[in-house]
């Protein structure tokens, strides 16, 4: 009969153990969303601008910035667990080119717990400040028009074969910008120049160069946009943006002659390397350039920046600005 009490007294200790811990599923979860209070989900991406035929990968990174041991189940097809969410510059959801066929998840689920080598990975616990990450090539899944911005949001998962309502938003959203190559850039400026019935850029910097070397100041100066490429000086630069309007036409002809004298020494030799288009009306010519300071020779890489105009001037570029790199 003295036992009788023991038994009672053990059996509320058991009974206000049980409760003391919080409920669980099959696999040791907590059925509230504990992931989601201690973890945090991002985004990276490798550039901030692609172009058509590169690989565009997007790496999802689930952190336990918690003090406990969290574990996640990503499941067998990386859609379930990790979903994005693009849209475009005008807010618009992009469609994949084909709606993914996802196997039934939990004909597919694993339970064992593996490491982190590996796109199969069933089962991973995440101790504090350790992270897991998965990378996702956008260019797969999504057909991107060219010259515009995308966004990405993420959505991650931790048991989606468990819970499908349990999900943590990506902390950041990330952007991009996808052009066409640089190929097709240029040839679709060509075809434009061509058009219109201008000098190509190549064509202006030539006869830019040419002139220099002719002392012919007034050719030379026609390509010019004073107003911006007297910024590249810092001789003068200073001086004509504090100056009023008026002053900066007497700031802009001491510049001119400034430029007759030849600063940098005698233009001898000049030929043009590369020529870029950031876009359909701006473009960078790169010049190898040899010049001549008394005996001794010096060479520089010029970059030169060119706009083209709009208006009645349409096909005209000038010459914006100016970076100078000296070559050993």
């Amino acid at each position: 009969m003295r036992l009788l009490p023991s038994y009672i007294l053990l059996g509320m200790f058991v009974t206000n153990t049980l409760f003391a811990f919080p409920d669980r599923d099959a696999r040791g979860e907590r059925v509230d969303n504990f992931v989601a209070l201690q973890s945090k989900i991002s985004l990276s991406l490798t550039k901030r601008s692609y172009e058509a035929g590169e690989r565009i990968p997007l790496t999802f990174t689930v952190t336990n910035t918690g003090k406990e041991v969290v574990r996640i189940f990503p499941s067998f097809d990386f859609r379930y667990s990790f979903q994005i969410i693009v849209k475009d510059e005008n807010d618009r959801i992009l469609t994949p080119m084909e709606d993914p066929d996802f196997p039934d998840p939990i004909l597919k689920r694993r339970t064992t717990i593996v490491n982190l080598v590996g796109d199969e990975n069933k089962e991973v616990s995440l101790h504090r400040n350790e992270s897991f990450s998965k990378t996702i090539y956008l260019d797969e899944y999504y057909q991107f028009l060219p010259d515009q911005k995308f966004y990405i949001t993420g959505y991650f998962y931790p048991n989606y074969t468990e819970d499908k309502s349990a999900f943590l938003r990506s902390q950041n959203t990330v952007g991009f910008l996808f052009q066409n190559s640089k190929q097709v850039r240029k040839d679709s400026a060509s075809r434009q120049i061509t058009e219109n019935g201008g000098l190509s850029p190549e064509e202006i910097i030539f006869l830019f160069l040419g002139a220099e070397m002719k002392k012919r100041w007034e050719y030379h100066f026609k390509w010019i946009d004073f107003s911006e490429y007297i910024l590249a000086y810092d001789r003068y630069s200073s001086a004509y943006a504090e100056a009023s309007v008026g002053e900066r036409e007497t700031i802009i002809e001491d510049f001119k002659e400034y430029l007759t004298e030849s600063p940098s020494g005698v233009l001898k030799y000049f030929k043009v390397m590369s020529v870029d288009y950031p876009s359909k009306r701006d473009a960078r010519v790169q010049v190898y350039v040899e010049r001549m300071m008394g005996r001794f020779k010096t060479r520089y890489e010029y970059i030169y920046t060119l706009r083209q105009e709009e208006g009645s001037r349409v096909g005209f570029w000038q010459i914006k600005n100016l970076l100078v790199k000296v070559k050993k």
